[in-house]
């Protein structure tokens, strides 16, 4: 199966038109990643700041931890996954 990847469009600017222009550049740099350009060489690269929280990204580690130890644990084999299915679809149909 094929899978789709996204393009990313990266807008080059030179650092005249950076300085001139520093509120649209902005405002681009909310939608695609800017590439500063001094003397036609890339200088810098300007993207969107990511709002993660210091907290979401512990929950992020807490959880790959957790993912980790439980891997490590083994999976359920067919039988056990049937029979947990069964008693999850039981508890559902009790609560309605």
């Amino acid at each position: 199966m094929a899978t789709k990847t996204k393009q990313v469009k990266i807008v080059r600017v030179t650092a005249k038109d950076a300085k001139n222009r520093f509120g649209e550049l902005l405002e681009a740099a909310q939608r695609h990643p800017i590439i500063v350009t001094k003397n036609n060489r890339a200088v810098v690269r300007i993207d969107r700041y990511s709002e993660k929280t210091a907290f979401e990204e512990m929950e992020d580690q807490i959880w790959g931890e957790i993912a980790h130890e439980a891997e490590k644990e083994g999976y359920l084999s067919p039988e056990e996954s049937q029979k947990a299915l069964k008693r999850m679809l039981r508890h559902a149909k009790a609560r309605t």
